[in-house]
């Protein structure tokens, strides 16, 4: 068994120097995905934010606080959170989308097309017939057309002399 010692000096996580089993934090994020299901998404945010602590470096808890943060319309809290997740697990397509989506909110419009056409490739290069893998798609190439006439907008009115 671990203790504070062995977390404090880094040697294990706080999950694991108190005790948690990995069941146990299943069932809390369980919990937190149910919360933001039905729009609890603060609620949601106070769980995976303490999942994060007990457990850092999970990929699915820093996924799970990008997407709530960008729900509540904070794209640079969402990036942070974004970013852990993708260089976590780079296979993470719905992390890029999210990613090009808080690119866009901040209107970072190249970025977005780029972290767009990352998922768009791989979903061609591997087409899913799972409705969750088709949903990544449908929203990336959506996204993408976005930040594609977004910045196009943005050129003709640089080059019309408006300041945006």
């Amino acid at each position: 068994m671990y203790d504070e010692r062995d977390w404090v000096s880094g040697n294990v996580s706080l999950g694991a120097a108190s005790g948690w089993a990995a069941d146990e934090i299943r069932l809390v994020a369980e919990l937190g995905f149910a919360l933001a299901q039905n729009g609890r998404n603060h609620e949601a945010i106070t769980v995976f934010e303490g999942l994060n602590t007990l457990a850092p470096a999970t990929p699915y808890f820093e996924a799970a606080l990008g997407s709530l943060w960008l729900r509540e319309n904070h794209p640079l809290r969402a990036l942070v959170h974004i970013n852990a997740a993708i260089s976590g697990n780079p296979e993470d397509l719905m992390s890029y989308v999210n990613r090009g989506e808080a690119f866009i909110r901040l209107e970072k419009y190249d970025d977005a097309r780029r972290d767009l056409e990352v998922v768009l490739e791989r979903s061609r290069n591997d087409p899913a017939d799972a409705p969750h893998d088709k949903q990544i798609h449908v929203r990336a190439v959506a996204l993408h057309r976005a930040a594609s006439r977004l910045s196009q907008s943005r050129m003709l009115n640089s080059s019309n002399g408006e300041k945006k």
